[in-house]
């Protein structure tokens, strides 16, 4: 140090190119802090992004009513009822009327059909399944296992309402109404 600096208590001017504020420590100091910074938002929206996930709904798991917030009772039905099922025909497989090489394969459990198995057809796409397969999935999901698409099931009967006037309705026409024209 200079005299000239000690007597008016000024600190020494700092070396050429270097600056107080840029040494080594301190630019570490600085990244660091910067880092840890980043990487605490980071955690914080990665946190966020599950809570929303999860409350949602859209993470894929099916909760017990209790869990998902709604009575079991105001929830939709996931798949078909038993009358549902009872209105679809349940067949014969004979390979024979299949007439194709290859055999043909059931969609729910993969083993191919044999002669005698009871099999049922899906109103509207037509795909065929083994019963108890298809009857397994219908009653968990509404919907095709093959092609997603919700089986055409034909309107419900309705009892023939008692009377003169309902019997001379029904017998005015002289037919049966045809269900597959219905939509």
């Amino acid at each position: 140090m200079s005299t000239a600096d000690a007597t008016t208590g000024t600190p020494p001017a700092p070396a050429a190119g270097r600056s107080r504020c840029c040494t080594s420590g301190a630019t570490l100091e600085l990244v660091g802090a910067f880092t840890a910074v980043c990487l605490v938002l980071y955690g914080v929206i990665l946190y966020m992004n599950y809570l929303y996930v999860r409350w949602s709904g859209r993470d894929g798991v099916h909760r017990t009513a209790s869990a998902a917030g709604l009575p079991a009772r105001k929830r939709p039905a996931a798949g078909l009822d038993k009358a549902a099922l009872a209105a679809m025909p349940v067949l014969t497989f004979r390979a024979d009327k299949h007439g194709g090489g290859e055999p043909v394969e059931c969609a729910v459990c993969l083993s191919a059909m044999q002669d005698g198995d009871a099999v049922r057809t899906l109103p509207g796409c037509r795909h065929a399944f083994h019963a108890a397969c298809v009857d397994a999935w219908l009653c968990a999901r509404a919907t095709c296992p093959v092609c997603r698409a919700r089986p055409a099931l034909p309107p419900p009967q309705q009892a023939p309402k008692a009377g003169p006037k309902a019997a001379a309705a029904a017998g005015s026409s002289g037919r049966q109404p045809d269900l597959e024209s219905q939509i």
